[in-house]
């Protein structure tokens, strides 16, 4: 039996009128929800979305629910008042939660008007998809083929009360944040992120491509194949696999458990003169089969650490192996890792500063490294 389908121009909505839909889209979204679920249409078209009041997101989305449009002919644009205000969350979870939700094939359009992060005045809260409940459960969500850009904020955020998670092939542009921001709590796990691109825009990014942070007890993340040319920044989280991945800029993350990056193309920016892969306070860590390369003279290839003065532990179980590095820093540099085994690197150029750098580390092993 086929879903009954809610097109939001049968309840008033106008496409390309630059009038408020919000109030209009709203009822096509009441009316699944009183059904027990179905298909909210976005046809061709700019539809204008706005907040009403303090509402958080503008539009709750239901269980059992799927919003889909044309494509990129079929978009929900912020009003151009959002860069002068904040908080505001085009799409997400009501506060009951919510359950089996896709959103496919549409446009959504934050209408930034800021080019750079102008800290105190850029409105950074402003989101396109913003799953976030700390009371109730959202999941089984999938995001796909749709195009997110011109948010002040993140494109896509997902958080606390999220699990079975899944974004692909979704294109971002002019993200000013991040765009696809990962968090969660206990309960949270079992994100995928696939397919996903960020697309050359005019706005300077302050964020990532991919970010994961404020994880919380996050557990089974999974971020593969996707294109990324603001860096992936992941941490925090039990059982991570970053694979094969094109990345701009840096890999990074601090805190994980279990985690396994490989098979991965990481390209420093040419202004990067730091690691181009940095990983701290990681236990159980597997970096296999990478290709790194610095572009800037200082840059280095892999740096490992642990043991600082604001926390004591090492760094653990540490097994590098069988990448290709081209820096003219340090290859590789580990800095108070406990157990670990390096193996199987080809480091070059040969006049790099040094291949592999050991400070208060202990228990590491040194195989055949190739020069």
């Amino acid at each position: 039996m086929l879903a009954a389908q809610y097109n939001i121009e049968d309840y008033g909505a106008i496409a390309n009128d630059e009038l408020d839909d919000t109030l209009a889209i709203r009822k096509a979204f009441s009316a699944c929800e009183e059904a027990d679920g179905g298909e909210v249409f976005i046809p061709a078209g700019i539809f204008i979305v706005s907040r009403q009041g303090t509402e958080s997101p503008i539009i709750e989305i239901p269980s059992n629910t799927t919003v889909s449009g044309e494509g990129t002919s079929s978009t929900l644009k912020f009003d151009p008042e959002v860069n002068n205000t904040n908080f505001w969350r085009m799409l997400g979870a009501g506060p009951t939660g919510c359950q089996n939700v896709t959103i496919r094939d549409i446009h959504l359009d934050g209408s930034n008007t800021f080019m750079s992060y102008d800290k105190g005045k850029t409105p950074e809260q402003n989101y396109g998809v913003f799953f976030y409940n700390t009371k109730a459960t959202i999941e089984n969500v999938t995001i796909h083929d749709c195009l997110v850009e011109n948010f002040s904020g993140d494109c896509i955020a997902m958080s606390k009360g999220c699990r079975n998670m899944t974004v692909r092939d979704v294109s971002l542009r002019n993200f000013v944040r991040q765009g696809i921001q990962m968090g969660g709590d206990s309960g949270s796990h079992d994100y995928l992120v696939t397919g996903c691109q960020d697309l050359e825009g005019e706005v300077k990014s302050a964020g990532s491509t991919i970010h994961v942070e404020h994880a919380d007890g996050l557990k089974g993340v999974q971020i593969t194949n996707n294109r990324c040319s603001q860096s992936i920044l992941a941490g925090g989280v039990d059982g991570i696999i970053i694979s094969n991945n094109v990345i701009q800029g840096r890999l990074a993350g601090n805190g994980n458990l279990n985690a396994v990056i490989t098979g991965n193309f990481i390209r420093g920016r040419d202004d990067l003169k730091r690691f181009v892969v940095q990983f701290g306070y990681s236990n159980g860590l597997i970096f296999k089969n990478n290709i790194i390369i610095g572009n800037h003279e200082e840059a280095g290839g892999i740096y490992v650490w642990g043991s600082s003065r604001y926390r004591p532990e090492p760094s653990r179980n540490v097994l590098i192996a069988d990448n290709l590095i081209q820096v003219r820093g340090d290859g590789i540099q580990l800095n108070g890792v406990d157990h670990g085994s390096i193996s199987n690197n080809i480091i070059s150029p040969v006049g790099a500063k040094t291949n592999i750098v050991q400070k208060r580390s202990q228990n590491i092993r040194l195989d055949t490294v190739a020069p």
